[in-house]
C-alpha cells in the first residue's frame, strides 16, 4: 500500500496536495460572522432522503444533504479531494483497494457513534438486492465496504477506480453516511426524519413549504457552522424565486441559464450577486439505436448537423448556454484538440436525408414545462428545414429516467452531469454491457477504450482514450451533445462563504452573513 499524496503525486500531476490526505478544514477566518439565517430558494420539493425510498438524489436534495449530512472527503477550490469524516487514505497498487482513516470521536446527532461500521452497513444496505435500491446502479463497482476496526473502512473495488477519494465527495444518496440506528429504529417515517453528522439538524419540515435546519451543537468540526439556522424553500417557477429574493424573503436562489433575463438583472443590481460554475458534462439527448429511423447512422448524423447551437443558445438562453459538442465540458480535465464533432452543416443533412430514401418521422421525450416545451419547439424547427419531422412528447420530469432505462423512447434527453472522473457514467452511458446503454449501442472498440480509460492511471493515456470516445461516439451519432453545464446561483451580497457549485450543489454549510 502507498500513501495516497504520493501515489497521486506520481500518477497526476494536477492532483499534487500539499497537505495531501491529512488536511484538515480551514479555522474560521476574523472576517467570518457567526449567527443568522439564510434562507434558500431551490427549484424543486424534496421527497426525502432514505435512498430505498427515492433512489438517487438530485441538486436540491444534494444541497439540502451537504448540510444534514457528512461525506468521507470533499473538494477544495481547485476541486481536489481533501479529508472530511476520513483523515487519511491509502490504494494497492491496482487501484481496487481503497483504505480510509475515519476522524475519531465523530456522532450522529441522535449521539450515536460515526463509524467505520456505519459506513459499510449505508452501503451493504444500499447493495443488498432484497431491497430494490435504485441507487445501486451507481456503485455497482464497490464489491463491498470492510470495517476492520471502527476507525477503518476498506473499499474492494470490481475495476480500478484512480479518482476514488474525489469520487466520494459527492453529497449523494451513495456518499453521505446516515445513522443505522435511526433507519432500523423509525422505518418508512426515517426519509422525512433523517439524522446525519453534519453541521445542521433538521428542526422542522412542511412538504412543498419549507424545511428548516439549525445549527448542529456538537458538530465534530469546532467553530462551524457559522450560521445558526438554514430555511430551504421550494420555488420551482424562476420568476417566484427571483421576486423572492428581491423583497428579501429569500437571501439566496437556484438559478440556471434558461432564467436568462434574471440573471442579467441580478449582475446589474449592486445590492445582488450572481455565483456561476462551468461545470464538466453536458446536456445530452440519446438515439435509440434499435428502432428506426435511428438504427441508420446517415439519419442520426443528419440530425446532428442539423443543430445550430449558436443559435439554440440565443433563443433558448439570450446566449447564456455554452455549445456542447463533446461529453466532458470546459470544467473537465480532459480536454480534446480534436473532439470530431460534426459540423453544422444543413445542406449536407439533406443529402444524408435523401439518401436514406425514407421519411423521417419521429417522437422526442421532453418534460411537461414551458421549457420542455421551447426546447421541443427549437428543436423541431431546425430539423423541419432539413426535412425531418419530430414530434414532441412531454411528459412528467418523473417518466423520463424509467423510460430511459426501459428503452420506450426515440429520442430522449439525458445529462452527463460533474464528476470529479468521468469514467463512471461515460462506462455506464456508453459500454455495450451497461444496462444504462440508452442507445442501445455497441462496438467493440468503444468497450476496449472505456475498459483501457478505467484501468489505467496515467492522466495522458486517460484523456487520449476519452478523446478517442468522443470521436467515435461523434462520428457514430448515437447521442448528441447541446449545452455544457453550467450552474448558477443568485444572493445577497451580504451573503459570503459558498464555495463552487461542484455538480451544481449549493453549499452553505460553511456561508456566513456579512
Amino acid at each position: 500500500m502507498t500513501s495516497c499524496t504520493s501515489a497521486f503525486a506520481r500518477a497526476f500531476t494536477y492532483l499534487v496536495i500539499t497537505f495531501g490526505c491529512m488536511a484538515m478544514l480551514a479555522a474560521p477566518a476574523l472576517a467570518q460572522k457567526p449567527g443568522g439565517t439564510i434562507t434558500v430558494g431551490l427549484e424543486l420539493d424534496i421527497p426525502g432522503f432514505d435512498p430505498l425510498k427515492v433512489g438517487v438524489f438530485d441538486t436540491a436534495a444534494e444541497s439540502a444533504a451537504v448540510l444534514i449530512f457528512d461525506t468521507l472527503t470533499t473538494l477544495d477550490a481547485d476541486g481536489q479531494p481533501k479529508g472530511k469524516l476520513a483523515e487519511s487514505w491509502t490504494h494497492s497498487d491496482d487501484y481496487k483497494t481503497w483504505t480510509f482513516k475515519l476522524r475519531p470521536g465523530v456522532t450522529f446527532s441522535d449521539g450515536t457513534p460515526l463509524n467505520a461500521q456505519a459506513v459499510a452497513w449505508n452501503n451493504a444496505r444500499q447493495k443488498d438486492p432484497a431491497n430494490h435500491c435504485r441507487c445501486a446502479f451507481y456503485i455497482q463497482n464497490i464489491i463491498k465496504v470492510d470495517a476492520p476496526d471502527d476507525l477503518t473502512v476498506v473499499y474492494h473495488l470490481r475495476d480500478p477506480s484512480v479518482l476514488m477519494p474525489s469520487l466520494l465527495s459527492l453529497p449523494s444518496s451513495n456518499n453521505v453516511i446516515q445513522s443505522p440506528t435511526a433507519i432500523q429504529k423509525l422505518g418508512d417515517d426515517y426519509n422525512r426524519h433523517p439524522v446525519g453528522s453534519g453541521p445542521f439538524v433538521v428542526k422542522s419540515w412542511t412538504a412543498g413549504d419549507r424545511m428548516v435546519l439549525e445549527r448542529n451543537p456538537n458538530y465534530w468540526n469546532k467553530g462551524h457552522p457559522y450560521l445558526d439556522r438554514v430555511v430551504l424553500r421550494p420555488l420551482p417557477d424562476s420568476q417566484s424565486r427571483f421576486a423572492s429574493l428581491q423583497s428579501g424573503e429569500a437571501d439566496l436562489v437556484w438559478a440556471d441559464e434558461f432564467e436568462a433575463d434574471n440573471i442579467h438583472r441580478a449582475q446589474k443590481d449592486p445590492s445582488l450577486q450572481v455565483l456561476t460554475y462551468a461545470g464538466s458534462g453536458a446536456a445530452v439527448n440519446a438515439f435509440n439505436t434499435k428502432v428506426a429511423p435511428f438504427d441508420d447512422v446517415r439519419v442520426r448524423r443528419a440530425l446532428v448537423m442539423a443543430l445550430d447551437r449558436k443559435l439554440m443558445s440565443q433563443a433558448l438562453t439570450d446566449g447564456l448556454a455554452r455549445p456542447a459538442t463533446n461529453p466532458y465540458g470546459d470544467g473537465s480535465w480532459v480536454k480534446c484538440k480534436d473532439d470530431g464533432a460534426l459540423p453544422y452543416d444543413p445542406s449536407q443533412a439533406k443529402k444524408l436525408i435523401a439518401e436514406y430514401g425514407k421519411p423521417v418521422k419521429f417522437k422526442m421525450l421532453f418534460t411537461a414545462t414551458p421549457r420542455g416545451r421551447a426546447n421541443g419547439q427549437v428543436l423541431q424547427q431546425l430539423w423541419k428545414r432539413v426535412g425531418a419531422e419530430m414530434e414532441i412528447e412531454q411528459v412528467d420530469q418523473a417518466t423520463i429516467v424509467p423510460r430511459a432505462f426501459t428503452h420506450r423512447f426515440e429520442v430522449t434527453p439525458w445529462r452527463i452531469i460533474d464528476l470529479p472522473d468521468p469514467d463512471p457514467q461515460m462506462f455506464a452511458n456508453f459500454h455495450s454491457g451497461s444496462p444504462a446503454n440508452l442507445a442501445q449501442y455497441s462496438n467493440p472498440e468503444l468497450d476496449k477504450l472505456l475498459e483501457h480509460a478505467r484501468d489505467t492511471a496515467d492522466q495522458s493515456a486517460r484523456i487520449a482514450d476519452y478523446c478517442a470516445i468522443s470521436r467515435l461516439l461523434n462520428s457514430e451519432a448515437t447521442w448528441f451533445w447541446t449545452f455544457q453545464n453550467t450552474y448558477y446561483a443568485m444572493a445577497k451580497a451580504k451573503v459570503q462563504g459558498v464555495p463552487k457549485m461542484f455538480s451544481g450543489v449549493i453549499d452553505v454549510s460553511n456561508a456566513w452573513l456579512e
